[in-house]
């Protein structure tokens, strides 16, 4: 699953959650979104350390995301996360 769709599945879940868990899918899809645009703008520093801030089911999720959309690879040696094959 890519960035983007990751994203969009999480505001998915955030329209359809109870309210108690609404902001809990808000604070993930932002998390994601701003791993994104750090991405995306070359900050990879402040993209790792975004990601190492974040719980463990989220920071899974976006590193699997990473490494979908740009490999497994990718993430060893830039995000420094090793993928499961």
């Amino acid at each position: 699953m890519s960035i983007q769709k990751l994203i969009d599945q999480t505001h998915s879940y955030m329209q359809t959650a109870s309210e108690d868990l609404r902001g809990l899918y808000k604070d993930d899809a932002d998390a994601f979104e701003a791993v994104q645009w750090l991405i995306n703008a070359d900050e990879m520093d402040a993209a790792i350390a975004k990601i190492d801030n974040m719980d463990t089911e989220p920071r899974e999720q976006i590193v699997l995301a990473i490494a979908d959309e740009y490999g497994s690879g990718y993430v060893e040696t830039v995000i420094g996360y090793e993928v499961a094959q």
